[in-house]
């Protein structure tokens, strides 16, 4: 295994005191986990980066609209072109989504349910998270905040303009990502691990 900084080491340690051993998998090694962590985060900060950059972009040529539109018909094919650089699975999930296809799978859930937890019991959102599923697969989770410009889409409904809340109605009848104030826990991004990826290197 590469060496390692003091800083991911910290890092690591705290993941290994509360990362999950559900499913068939059993515990996993110390070195297993920071392979999981590095190849993990590095997808995980490819897709925040290309989406925030598209996302700033659509707002500023066309305003919330365009932002609804960006996720409803660009974010896919973005997450999958990062998807292919990775050659890992991605997703964005979380228990109050927009899009149904965003839906936690009963992981997904736990590892949400992990971030609530560790936040009403110390004030303080872990940053990421790792969980073996079963014994062919690693997933890495990464939190992920509301900024102040979500509002626009995401906040209450005098924050958010009629024509945006109009489109949004129209295509989102059952949206559940309303009401958020800056700084909520908004979601994860999930990333799924072979197994084999990172047992052969770090096992």
């Amino acid at each position: 295994m590469d060496h390692l900084s003091r800083g991911k080491l910290v890092t690591l340690v705290a993941l290994a005191m509360c990362a999950c051993t559900g499913g068939e998998g059993g515990e996993m090694s110390p070195a297993v986990e920071a392979q999981v962590v590095e190849a993990g985060a590095a997808a995980a900060d490819a897709l925040k980066g290309i989406l925030i950059t598209n996302l700033t972009g659509a707002m500023q040529q066309g305003g919330p609209a365009s932002a609804i539109e960006f996720c409803s018909t660009s974010a896919g094919a973005l997450m999958a072109g990062v998807e292919a650089d990775q050659g890992l699975e991605i997703k964005r999930t979380t228990t109050r989504y927009r899009n149904p296809a965003n839906a936690p799978d009963q992981p997904e859930a736990e590892a949400l349910r992990h971030f609530e937890t560790v936040l009403a019991e110390t004030g303080e959102l872990p940053g990421e998270w790792v969980q073996k599923v079963g014994r062919g697969e690693y997933r890495y989770y990464q939190s992920l905040s509301v900024a102040p410009p979500c509002l626009k889409c995401h906040g209450t409904s005098e924050e958010i303009d009629p024509a945006v809340q109009a489109i949004l109605d129209e295509r989102y009848p059952d949206d559940l990502a309303m009401d958020y104030a800056v700084g909520d826990f908004r979601g994860l991004i999930r990333v799924s691990i072979p197994a084999d990826r990172v047992e052969a290197t770090g096992g």
